[in-house]
């Protein structure tokens, strides 16, 4: 973990060793996993795709025994699953596991070990990849496992609806999936203009404004304090989130406030998920690592003050006008009925 003396550790999370770990044939799979347990920066697509990656190197290497692998591959697994298996892509990465474990009732043998390096790459395919060199002959094509994040934002380009040039957006901190939107918003020729928080502890809304100017796209950068009411400067409110349940979203602390202001001035609020941000069970998890990391809020506190670190908060989806999906825009409502499936 980066020093929290650092004067860049209240917005920079990221492990100086959190790419992909480049491991010695043999090395155990959790201490492959090591430098992912403690990203905080990293989106959830990013850090599931790396430990993908990581899983099927060491599924696929000359040393990693056929006999238990299925037992083995969830030991390895254990530590990461503990910290990051509060986003929604990182828990069904696991359930797809234990789904293809599930169907080969022998957990050992190399029929298991290639299925589950086979769905381990699936975590990886893109649909240009799925639409390249190997796929010609399939029957059928898989279902991606992580969707373009891009296209959350297209159900909300047509129809009577549709965003219309110059609009105000708000957004609360860093989201991969709302500046992806975004950014196909100004591809579009629509000149948007975002009104951006500082994204709670880790300041996000940062590197989010970074990124938006680069595009071209106006940003107007507040304290997370003002956001509430920066609300009435809004033509819309676009929410990001790395789980969906059945009833509630994850986001980030004061996103409810947030969205309650929103619907009491009629300013359409929409959360941006792509469907692998569905839980497999519907329930919401917060993350049990912010009560051991409180210097993400306060560096060296002393020790009578009782810091409260959850950056993040469960919001009831009722106070939403919609969910933009990459399979369309969805009710809150619908969401109740919505097949979770792991795979």
């Amino acid at each position: 973990m980066i020093d929290p003396s650092s004067p860049l550790s209240t917005f920079e999370w990221t492990p100086p060793s959190a790419g992909i770990p480049q491991a010695e044939s043999g090395e155990p799979l959790a201490e492959r996993l090591g430098s992912l347990v403690e990203d905080r920066a990293a989106s959830a697509a990013d850090v599931v795709r790396r430990a993908a990656r990581t899983c099927h190197g060491w599924l696929v290497e000359s040393s990693c025994a056929d006999a238990g692998v299925g037992a083995v591959l969830q030991q390895g697994l254990e530590v990461f699953l503990e910290s990051q298996g509060w986003r929604a892509p990182v828990d069904r990465f696991r359930a797809s596991l234990e789904h293809v474990r599930a169907q080969i009732q022998e957990d050992g043998g190399p029929e298991l070990r290639e299925a589950l390096a086979a769905e381990c790459a699936l975590w990886l395919e893109t649909a240009e990849t799925l639409a390249g060199p190997g796929w010609e002959d399939a029957a059928e094509r898989p279902r991606l496992r992580l969707p373009d994040r891009a296209d959350c934002a297209r159900p909300m380009l047509e129809g009577p609806a549709a965003i219309e040039g110059g609009e105000v957006f708000l957004v609360h901190g860093w989201s991969e999936t709302v500046a992806r939107g975004l950014e196909l918003v100004q591809a579009r020729g629509l000149g948007p203009e975002v009104i951006v928080s500082e994204g709670g502890p880790d300041l996000g809304g940062r590197r989010l404004a970074r990124r938006l100017v680069a595009s071209g796209i106006k940003v107007r950068f507040v304290y997370d304090a003002a956001l509430v009411a920066a609300v009435r400067r809004a033509d819309r409110v676009w929410l990001g989130s790395d789980a969906l349940g059945t009833v509630e979203f994850l986001g980030r602390v004061g996103t409810g406030a947030l969205v309650e202001r929103a619907r009491d001035l009629g300013v359409i609020t929409t959360l941006l998920a792509t469907t692998d941000k569905l839980r497999p069970g519907g329930e919401i998890v917060l993350p049990g690592w912010a009560s051991g990391e409180a210097w993400h809020l306060w560096e060296s506190a002393p020790k009578d003050v009782d810091v409260e670190a959850q950056p993040f908060e469960a919001v009831g989806l009722e106070g939403l006008d919609g969910v933009a999906t990459e399979v369309g825009l969805m009710l809150p409502g619908d969401l109740r009925d919505a097949p979770l499936r792991a795979i």
